[in-house]
């Protein structure tokens, strides 16, 4: 009897492990054929439709947190695309995480340069001083000559619970700043010397008036230096108050200008310092008008006609000319006098800047002239062209757009 129920058994198992992989691939088939990325779309059975739902909603939840991940990601590359300042990430061992548009420029690299170490992009003592500080958990900040310009770089440590855990670096472009502050020394050192000069004169002259060391014939002529250096020294004061006017950008009103009756008043102003030159002034030219400052245009003129009268030769001529131009109304001063030299062109329309520093006394000027042109000019939305041969004499156009 054991051997016939034994293999009742077997057969009984085999029957059992036969229908238990049935039924369990029935069971098993439908879970496996779930779409998870659609749950609620799926037949299976009813007992798993709140796991479906479960599953539906946060799927729902984790793709509405990507896609608020990747627009907050896409205004983060927007506002880091369009930033003048470079920004750099780097792990606390100094290795470049992430690199920006503005740092890849100032830098000379690219987005390859991501994982690498910061001193591979720019090994400069000062970015070495920069890094040292910062992983060091110390902010610091250095000057740094980049793409032709000069910068601020700061480099903050990024802490967490105490520990550096990366470095922030940031770029400021300082370029302008730096140029700014170069030309207020150079224009507080000029006007110490231009000042100083008269006074020294007018000191010297009247101590020997007040030391009795002046013979009263010659009072006259001691007088007439004293004078003669006042007047310098007011005329001086007189463009350096128009020139700190123009720095301020003071918005004046506008009203329409007529070019050739500014050139008529400042050709008349000027007639009697043209006639002790034997210098011919004449206008002509369009009657042509422009929207602008009247001062300003008046500043213009009368200093491009007095230089050109002061740096012109003995009978020789300045002529105003107003004409019409593509989109432009074109003002023009030409005259015959001594020129400027090519290498010297560039640098006419600085303040304090004279071709020839050996007559600046002779020729009673400040200096200041043509750079009170160039302020009143880029004021109007002006540009300037300069043409000049040594001994031929000098045009300068001054091209007012048209409103």
């Amino acid at each position: 009897m054991l051997p016939p129920f034994c293999a009742m058994l077997i057969v009984a198992a085999v029957l059992a492990i036969i229908l238990a992989g049935r039924m369990s691939k029935r069971i098993v088939g439908p879970l496996n054929d779930i779409d998870l990325d659609c749950p609620l779309e799926n037949e299976v059975y009813e007992e798993l439709s709140p796991l479906l739902t479960r599953i539906e909603r946060q799927h729902r939840q984790i793709s509405e947190q990507l896609d608020e991940l990747r627009r907050r990601q896409d205004e983060f590359a927007t506002v880091t695309g369009s930033m003048s300042e470079g920004l750099i990430l780097l792990n606390d061992k100094g290795f470049i995480l992430s690199i920006y548009p503005a740092a890849m420029r100032l830098f000379g690299t690219n987005a390859g340069c991501a994982g690498c170490d910061m001193l591979a992009v720019n090994r400069s003592l000062e970015m070495q001083r920069l890094l040292s500080d910062a992983l060091a958990g110390k902010r610091s900040e250095e000057a740094l000559s980049l793409g032709g310009g000069e910068f601020q770089v700061n480099a903050s440590p990024v802490l967490s619970k105490g520990e550096v855990r990366g470095v922030c670096i940031l770029t400021f472009d300082v370029t302008e700043k730096q140029r700014a502050e170069q030309q207020r020394r150079e224009f507080s050192a000029n006007v110490s010397h231009e000042l100083k000069t008269p006074l020294q004169s007018i000191m010297g002259s009247a101590e020997l008036i007040e030391n009795g060391l002046v013979q009263p014939a010659d009072l006259g002529r001691f007088a007439g230096r004293i004078r003669q250096e006042s007047a310098r020294l007011v005329m001086l004061i007189d463009d350096i108050i128009r020139l700190s006017r123009l720095d301020e950008g003071e918005e004046l009103p506008k009203e329409d200008i007529g070019l050739k009756a500014v050139a008529d008043e400042v050709v008349c102003a000027l007639s009697e310092e043209a006639a002790k030159k034997n210098v011919s002034l004449t206008v002509g030219g369009e009657d042509l008008h422009i929207m602008g400052v009247r001062r300003l245009v008046y500043e213009i003129v009368y200093n491009l006609c007095e230089n050109a009268v002061k740096y012109n030769v003995d009978g020789g001529s300045v002529r105003v000319g107003v004409s019409q131009g593509d989109n432009e109304t074109i003002l023009a001063v030409s005259d015959t006098g001594i020129g400027i030299p090519p290498e010297a062109q560039g640098r006419v329309f600085e303040r304090f800047y004279r071709v020839d520093k050996s007559h600046s006394k002779e020729t009673g000027g400040t200096g200041l002239g043509l750079s009170i042109v160039k302020h009143a000019a880029v004021s109007c939305g002006a540009r300037i062209e300069l043409q000049s041969k040594v001994g031929e004499g000098t045009t300068i156009k001054i091209c007012f757009p048209r409103e």
